[in-house]
């Protein structure tokens, strides 16, 4: 590939998740010159072999310095990272950059994660998700709020004054796969559906959860009861159980605190995840805004890349 389509080149940006390692070569102003991806993700390399994957995805680009982000810090990951406490602000996670200098002396940094110590629960943590936080804080430098990040393990971040100043992991995802795939529930639901935000069921099954307070290990069982008594389609309750699902999650985060009238919510993620937690938040009486994820791993590691004197 010609040398001369890249004369700007400045950075690498890498994601590196359990799945997947995507890299987005950048200019000085941040801006998209080149991406490629790959299945070398953080859980198929086993420990073993990231130099190789990571020097493969780049072969044809320039030798500039690389900021990566998410899994790859991990104690399964190239290097591990530690995590930085919150509260921080996004200089703050930039002062705790991993450095390092690959075989050919590229110089390389990862993203630490971020942890919460607290008397009140065990503590949590954030891997990868925090790139994006501090992407959503450069694009709105005055959010004070909620951010909410959907997914296997979703994460609830709340940002005032220039800071994350605490999260909360909830495992709705996996929960839900769990129960649609594995439970009893399985014969109840069907395995896909096309259109879960817009079915009057998924509303149903939030009204439940938020508005009425049904307690979540109360209402799961009303989807296999809903199958014997009435004969609710698998595609109705699938809707009905995502909705229980994430109707708890909105739940729970409104019980410890993390919700509230007054603060803007937005929600970072793929656009079918988005449109169910803002249908999800439309029950429950709340607006949510959405962004877009992608974008902002780019911006946030571009953040943190110009802290920390890599661009």
């Amino acid at each position: 590939m010609p040398a001369a389509p890249f004369a700007n080149a400045a950075l690498i940006a890498v994601d590196w998740g359990t799945t997947r390692c995507r890299a987005m070569l950048l200019d000085k102003d941040g801006a998209v010159l080149a991406e490629a991806d790959s299945a070398d993700g953080i859980g198929a390399l086993g420990g073993v072999g990231h130099e190789e994957a990571f020097q493969s995805l780049v072969a044809h680009w320039p030798k500039v310095p690389t900021i990566m982000a998410g899994m790859v810090g991990s104690r399964q990951g190239w290097h591990e990272a530690a995590y930085v406490a919150v509260p921080t602000s996004p200089d703050g996670l930039a002062s705790g950059l991993l450095e390092f200098q690959t075989s050919d002396h590229r110089p390389m940094a990862i993203v630490p994660g971020l942890v919460l110590r607290s008397e009140a629960r065990d503590g949590d943590v954030i891997r990868g998700e925090e790139t994006q936080l501090v992407g959503l804080m450069e694009e709105e430098p005055d959010f004070n709020g909620i951010a909410i990040l959907p997914g296997t393990h979703s994460k609830w971040a709340a940002i005032a004054d220039g800071k994350i100043t605490t999260f909360q992991t909830f495992l709705t995802g996996e929960v839900f796969d769990l129960l649609a795939r594995k439970s009893l529930l399985r014969h109840s639901v069907a395995e896909d559906s096309d259109d879960i935000a817009g079915s009057a069921h998924f509303a149903l099954a939030v009204r439940r959860s938020v508005v009425e307070g049904l307690p979540f290990l109360g209402a799961i069982f009303s989807v296999r009861v809903r199958q014997l008594l009435d004969g609710v389609s698998g595609d109705d309750n699938l809707a009905y159980l995502s909705g229980l699902v994430i109707g708890g999650e909105i739940a729970a985060a409104r019980q410890i605190g993390l919700l509230d009238a007054e603060r803007p919510i937005r929600v970072i993620g793929s656009r079918t995840l988005a449109r169910s937690y803002d249908a999800a938040f439309r029950v429950a009486g709340h607006k949510a805004e959405t962004r877009d994820g992608s974008a902002l791993v780019r911006r946030g590691l571009v953040r943190l890349a110009r802290a920390n004197g890599l661009l």
